[in-house]
């Protein structure tokens, strides 16, 4: 094997391993070992490079889990993407209209990613672990992304239907109980194409209800001048891996 040729399977390696403890809070060397189907000694040394980077840090059970560095990337990649200049601006325009909070969110194979998101400002905000990526069955803006886009219903429906709680619909839109979630389509001229969806999550009885009409059409408004401005070219919307 070529010198460039190992370096990119080491560098594949390396993301693999990055991809693997996205989706878990932490792994035995073992186990990352066998999500990513390389020898024990590999994963060490790969670990090893990362953890000397901070891109993982060691847990006090010898395990791994993603690195502080990760933050300072995130707040980087925002504040240097068109998502912090266009987006940003709309979703605190719709958050000071609802209270609630409010994102937007892109498909990213069988889940929904939150590209940006701006908390409520009311005292109930929305959290939780791993929030930023959901798969798309447990909120409304993956369900209507998933109605435009049948590729990510066969992707799910292959990953499997997990539960977030016991009324998740394998149900209603709610991530957390007593909280609920809406969504509406960005649409993207002249075709009218859905390349995301925005949604605002908060407490149920603030959410839908005699409230609900209200919510829907200022969110439609929003998607509207969003979809407009991804038409005009003034805002990218950033694709992350699966």
């Amino acid at each position: 094997m070529s010198d460039a040729r190992s370096r990119l399977q080491s560098v594949g390696i390396a993301l693999d391993i990055l991809d693997a403890l996205a989706a878990a809070p932490e792994l035995s060397l073992s186990e990352l070992a066998r999500r990513v189907g390389v020898a024990k000694s590999t994963a060490h040394r790969t670990c090893a490079v990362l953890s000397d980077r901070g891109l993982l840090d060691r847990t006090t059970t010898g395990g791994y889990r993603l690195g502080l560095r990760f933050v300072e990337y995130g707040h980087l990649a925002t504040a240097r993407s068109t998502v912090g200049e266009r987006g940003l601006p709309l979703l605190v325009e719709l958050r000071n209209t609802l209270g609630e909070t409010v994102q937007i969110g892109i498909p990213a194979g069988a889940d929904v990613v939150y590209v940006e998101r701006v908390e409520g400002a009311r005292a109930l905000r929305y959290s939780s672990e791993n929030s930023r990526r959901s798969p798309l069955h447990r909120s409304s803006a993956g369900k209507v992304l998933a109605a435009y886009n049948p590729s990510m219903v066969e992707a799910r429906l292959r990953a499997g239907l997990p539960p977030s709680t016991g009324y998740t619909i394998v149900v209603p839109d709610v991530t957390e109980l007593g909280m609920s979630s809406v969504a509406v389509p960005v649409r993207v001229p002249p075709d009218d194409a859905v390349v995301a969806a925005i949604s605002m999550v908060g407490p149920t009885t603030r959410v839908v209800g005699e409230h609900e009409a209200h919510n829907v059409n200022v969110l439609h408004a929003g998607a509207r001048q969003l979809g407009e401005a991804i038409g005009r070219g003034e805002y990218a919307l950033r694709r992350r891996r699966r």
